[in-house]
């Protein structure tokens, strides 16, 4: 009985079945309570799958206790304010289209920042490299770098601060695609993408896509929840034909960029998947956590230094550590991790009871601005954005853990906080018709 009960797949088929009951009671995948139990059933599920050892049961259960805490959050607040349709569509429809000219100059701007910071610093590395400006030139680069950033050595400031606007241009980019349906924009969307894929090429650093895409997906699905008055389907055949094609595009990025790390050394230019280690790195974090929690030992709250590492670094409150954390676990026959998911910073930032609580008040938040859909289109945009980016991104460690994530919703407040602009014809009121044409 005590073994059934310290189960790992116990753990996660309670949270399956909070999931299911959320996903009932709201009505839709994309609300908060359903949606961070979609992704975490997902994830959970296909660690327990790949992992090589028994995962400890009593880590998966506090893991699944503070997704499930999320989840509890969001739920009171749907209870308390619950999603309602608007039926000012007219004034939904403008809202939006305000948001267009705004996010396109602006998504364009930081694209173009980051994109002169990919530029030099592919110049900058070439040269001090000694490198051909070739394609496998170019790919040594990123191979050259990845060992540097092995041992500590980083990008020059310039670069770096350069580099970091293709966070923002994201975010602005997936609002855009979600509120403009002309094709020139909706292009204009997607190339908001570009410096981050040309930042990840030079480093070789999976990280930089990634977080790209986790920007530009929060800031799409939020904006289209909200143009479609929160009622959008996850399961059509167009949307589970776009997730298997992005789930083919991040494969494919994942075997380039081994290809570019190995490529100073093979000299050649040869795609090689290594599936194990892919495995490894997308579904290892969850039962990574549970054996570390399983073996944690409590130490002092670090209040936030985990959660938000880069910024408290950039502040010199405490130094980071490079790739989070120096202990790795082997999950997967030869390969290993030092990937814990968010909710290892939580506990070591707040204690494990503290993470609880964080956990209730994150999710509140979240499905309290779900309820406010129809009422503050922008602001609902902006924290829901920050929302679904998060919990895509949590199965990793927190993105506000890296300064660009925090600049993303800097802009992205300015932007959407900005004074709204309407077409004239609509703020002008009629002209009132003359006595000599009403006789």
């Amino acid at each position: 009985m005590i073994d059934f009960l310290g189960s790992p797949w116990l753990a996660y088929a309670v949270l399956a079945v909070v999931t299911a009951a959320a996903r009932l009671r709201c009505g839709s995948w994309f609300a908060p309570a359903a949606f961070v139990g979609l992704v975490w059933t997902f994830f959970t599920g296909a660690s327990l799958l790949v992992a090589d050892y028994p995962v400890p049961g009593r880590g998966m259960w506090m893991l699944v206790v503070l997704i499930v805490a999320i989840q509890l959050g969001a739920l009171i607040a749907h209870e308390i304010r619950p999603q309602r349709d608007s039926t000012a569509g007219l004034d939904r429809t403008i809202e939006l289209e305000s948001l267009i000219v705004p996010c396109r100059k602006w998504g364009l701007i930081c694209a173009a920042l980051a994109f002169v910071g990919c530029v030099y610093f592919l110049f900058e590395s070439l040269n001090e490299f000694g490198l051909p400006f070739t394609p496998l030139g170019v790919l040594e680069v990123g191979a050259k770098w990845t060992l540097l950033r092995n041992e500590d050595t980083f990008e020059p400031w310039a670069v770096r601060i350069l580099i970091t606007w293709f966070h923002p241009a994201a975010l602005l980019g997936g609002i855009l695609f979600a509120c403009s349906r002309n094709r020139a924009d909706r292009a204009i969307a997607i190339l908001t993408l570009l410096p981050a894929a040309a930042y990840g090429a030079f480093t070789g650093a999976r990280s930089a896509l990634l977080l790209g895409l986790t920007c530009w997906i929060g800031g799409y699905v939020a904006s289209l929840l909200v143009r479609n008055h929160g009622q959008v389907p996850l399961f059509t055949v167009k949307r589970v034909s776009l997730l298997l094609a992005g789930a083919g595009l991040m494969i494919a990025m994942f075997g380039a960029v081994d290809t570019i790390r190995d490529s100073s050394w093979s000299q050649t230019f040869t795609f090689d998947l290594r599936q194990q280690k892919l495995a490894n790195y997308v579904f290892a974090p969850p039962a990574a956590f549970a054996d570390w929690y399983a073996h944690f030992d409590a130490i002092d709250p670090q209040w936030g230094a985990r959660t938000f590492a880069g910024e408290f670094d950039l502040l010199h409150l405490k130094t980071r550590t490079v790739g989070t954390y120096l202990e790795k676990s082997n999950i997967l026959g030869t390969e290993s991790t030092n990937i814990y998911t968010i909710f290892r910073g939580f506990i070591e930032d707040f204690t494990g009871y503290g993470a609880v609580l964080v956990a209730m008040l994150l999710g509140g938040l979240a499905g309290f601005m779900y309820g406010s859909i129809s009422h503050n289109s922008r602001r609902a945009i902006f924290w829901l954005s920050m929302f679904f980016a998060s919990t895509l991104y949590s199965p990793l460690i927190s993105l506000f853990s890296f300064n660009g994530a925090t600049l993303a919703w800097v802009v992205g407040w300015m932007v959407l906080t900005r004074p709204k602009s309407f077409p004239l014809f609509l703020r002008l009121p009629p002209a009132p018709k003359s006595e000599a044409s009403l006789g």
